[in-house]
């Protein structure tokens, strides 16, 4: 038996504390990021603070557990951090990745005619918990929320949307998929969602889904490499697919 197992029998509180950080800080690059996502993600549940509040609580700048929860992070909290945050907070019955609902980070919103910079923003103010997607279980998840009536027809104002990247899914997206596409004019970027339809020409057409006749008219493109593929020279096409979207929570 680990010497954490036996803690867990025994009434040696501050030694089952002081094992599991141990445990906790001995592998930096596999489990461990997992377990202290999973143990953030528990404490913001069980307080509703957000992670600067979270931080704060534990005399730590912000950043110290935002880039801990980014997906594209390889952070990890260190030892006096994980001592500070289990000595406020307690531990959870059972510190496991499916203790608790995985929080996926709302980075922003689709909307027709209106630039933003999709996929970009690095520090999400806004995290949503979301039941885990197991067809893709090893890909990180970003969410959006729709706004107007490009698509109102499949996601009504009011719905988020998750998506994953098209660079993490490594395939193309297939006919009948919803897409966040990109659309780049002097600099500026508009996120919007289309409906993919591939033809047997190789064309890719991308339709709105809309009560709004305004947003009737589909996206015609030569080919889908084209939107996938950043070309040799580096310079972005007009039209790019960012992601592909995977689930969605809409409003009754």
């Amino acid at each position: 038996m680990s010497n954490l197992a036996h803690l867990r029998k025994s009434k040696n509180a501050q030694g089952l504390v002081l094992a599991y950080v141990q445990e906790c800080i001995m592998d930096l690059e596999g489990p461990t990021r997992v377990k202290q996502q999973a143990y953030l993600r528990w404490i913001r549940q069980k307080t509703g603070k957000n992670w600067s509040q979270i931080a704060e609580s534990i005399g730590k700048a912000a950043s110290t557990i935002n880039r801990v929860m980014r997906d594209n992070s390889t952070h990890s909290l260190n030892a006096r951090t994980w001592d500070d945050l289990v000595g406020v907070y307690g531990l959870p019955p059972a510190l496991t990745p499916e203790t608790v609902a995985p929080l996926v980070p709302v980075i922003g919103y689709v909307q027709a005619g209106v630039f933003q910079h999709g996929f970009s923003q690095d520090y999400p103010s806004e995290y949503i918990p979301v039941a885990p997607d197991h067809r893709y279980p090893s890909l990180p998840r970003v969410a959006f929320r729709v706004r107007g009536d490009s698509m109102d027809l499949l996601y009504p104002e009011g719905t988020i949307v998750l998506a994953v990247r098209i660079s993490d899914l490594a395939r193309a997206p297939k006919t009948g998929e919803k897409v966040v596409v990109i659309r780049q004019t002097n600099g500026d970027q508009e996120a919007t969602i289309k409906q993919i339809e591939i033809k047997e020409d190789g064309k890719v057409v991308l339709w709105p889904r809309s009560s709004n006749p305004e947003f009737s008219a589909a996206i015609v493109l030569p080919s889908m490499a084209d939107l996938v593929e950043l070309p040799d020279n580096g310079c972005r096409p007009e039209y790019w697919i960012e992601g592909v979207i995977i689930q969605s929570i809409r409003p009754e």
